[in-house]
């Protein structure tokens, strides 16, 4: 296990424990940007209400707000510096710096808790308290991660500790991230012409989750056998040797769970699969709907993230209805809102 997969796991426990007891309360870039203006607009309308509100829950203590390397490509957007800044600062303050982990991240953990689970002798993992982190390294996973390993024992912790803590706007000026404008989006003429070459491949809304559900547990396979080779050295003291890991079948635990799933007895112990698989399927399945913005992998990555651990998530029209129609967010105990007038309403109750 890398170092600072340990270091994660270690401080999420303290960053689960930290917030336990508020709101968990997950915005979408159109709220972030709404909560930046909000304050300027006329004390009298909504949105005025609805961004001295959502600051007012997070004085009092009542919610946070954490965000997300996705929240963090789409902040990216802004071209204008200093836009961009106030938003980081906003967001900074309201998060506490506090970030949930990118899908590779969470898949690996989703696995790590449920093969725990299915081990009666192993200590069983509460998925809820190892998913948060630090934005910097949530968003720089991967570059800290080989700088780390290449630092002595004694320098690893507080290198990390340092990042950890360092301030979005002065993460942002770091050589690792551009300060050019995000603008990455789906390729819509590809994801429109697929849609249409390969509707006949399945007959009904069932088929076409679990259609869904291989593509995307296929994607996440050297994340299943990491944990069981981390699992194995923790056990043996050993890393499988390379002739071991070339005679086992590396899709042996995607087909477990894909099966798991089919006989039902996988629900929410894989949420990122579940519901990625789930919004990836209903938008293909419906046949009168065309992809035109490229967002549409964003807003599903956003839905991953928010419905399992937040206990609010407000975000888009569209993507409100298909998560309703899906019943996501019943499953997942999540309120989910896109209307402004809606969302005060709710906040109101807090």
């Amino acid at each position: 296990m890398l170092y600072i997969d340990q270091y994660i796991a270690e401080k999420s426990v303290a960053i689960s424990q930290a917030i336990a007891g508020r709101k968990i309360i997950y915005l979408d870039l159109k709220y972030w940007i709404l909560l930046r203006d909000g304050l300027n607009f006329n004390p009298d309308t909504t949105t005025y209400k609805l961004a001295a509100k959502l600051v007012e829950l997070y004085e009092s203590k009542k919610c946070i707000f954490p965000v997300s390397e996705v929240v963090f490509w789409e902040m990216m957007k802004q071209d204008d510096k200093t836009s961009l800044l106030k938003t980081f600062q906003l967001v900074e303050r309201l998060s506490e710096g506090i970030a949930i982990l990118s899908d590779i991240q969470r898949v690996k953990i989703e696995f790590a808790c449920w093969y725990s689970a299915n081990l009666p002798t192993e200590e069983k993992l509460i998925l809820n308290n190892l998913v948060w982190s630090k934005l910097p390294l949530v968003s720089g996973y991967f570059f800290y991660s080989h700088k780390v390993e290449e630092l002595p024992d004694s320098l690893k912790r507080s290198s990390l500790d340092f990042v950890s803590n360092m301030p979005l706007s002065v993460l942002i000026e770091q050589p690792q991230f551009s300060l050019s404008p995000f603008t990455g989006r789906d390729d819509v003429e590809l994801m429109n012409s697929n849609k249409e070459k390969y509707k006949h491949e399945n007959k009904n809304r069932t088929e076409m989750f679990f259609s869904e559900l291989w593509g995307v547990l296929d994607c996440f396979t050297d994340q299943f056998n990491e944990v069981i080779q981390e699992h194995y050295q923790k056990k043996t003291g050993y890393l499988p040797t390379a002739e071991e890991i070339a005679n086992t079948d590396k899709t042996s635990w995607q087909k477990l769970i894909y099966q798991c799933f089919k006989l039902g007895k996988i629900t929410t112990q894989f949420p990122t699969a579940k519901i990625t698989a789930a919004l990836a399927g209903s938008m293909r399945w419906n046949k009168d709907r065309k992809y035109t913005d490229g967002n549409d992998t964003l807003d599903i990555m956003h839905a991953a993230i928010a419905l399992p651990y937040c206990d609010y998530f407000f975000t888009e029209r569209e993507l409100h209805t298909i998560i309703g129609q899906e019943k996501l967010d019943t499953l997942f105990q999540c309120q989910v809102e896109s209307k402004p007038e809606a969302i005060l309403a709710i906040l109101n109750t807090l």
